[in-house]
């Protein structure tokens, strides 16, 4: 295999030289805008409400449960083409939970979740926000999603 020449030191030196030249000559910056139109996914703050507790008093939601409703109320208004559809869970405190969904199912996924009652009337959810942008969601309430 042949040797490979390395470059000489004045010739790194005179690069750097040309490349602080250049930097004081550079282009001012073009500015470029871009409109994002229908976004993938629509962002949901519900709240799980439990009418036979008084408020202070109600137990935080965990998961398994929020799913379990959730699912509850979208084959009951859907049938098996509501629990076709995707629910990404992002966070779950207390009694709020925040999920996403497919930008085109988001008017069915409303649509059940308001009309849902469980349990014999004593549980319900209720839609606090709803929007194509996680960040207007969150500010709708004045709430942070991941807290630290």
């Amino acid at each position: 295999m042949p040797a490979m020449a390395s470059k000489p030191p004045e010739a790194e030196s005179t690069k750097t030289a040309t490349h602080t030249e250049s930097s004081e000559t550079a282009p001012e910056a073009v500015y470029r805008s871009i409109t994002i139109r229908n976004p993938p996914h629509t962002y949901l703050h519900l709240a799980l409400l439990n009418t036979t507790v008084t408020s202070p008093n109600q137990p935080p939601v965990d998961i398994l449960t929020a799913r379990t409703y959730l699912t509850s109320a979208l084959s009951q208004f859907l049938g098996l083409t509501g629990t076709a559809i995707p629910v990404d869970f992002l966070k779950v405190e207390g009694r709020d939970v925040w999920i996403r969904i497919p930008r085109e199912d988001s008017t069915a996924v409303v649509g059940a979740l308001s009309q849902w009652i469980g349990k014999e009337g004593a549980v319900s959810w209720r839609v606090k926000a709803k929007g194509e942008w996680l960040g207007a969601v969150i500010a709708g309430d004045g709430q942070e999603l991941f807290k630290p």
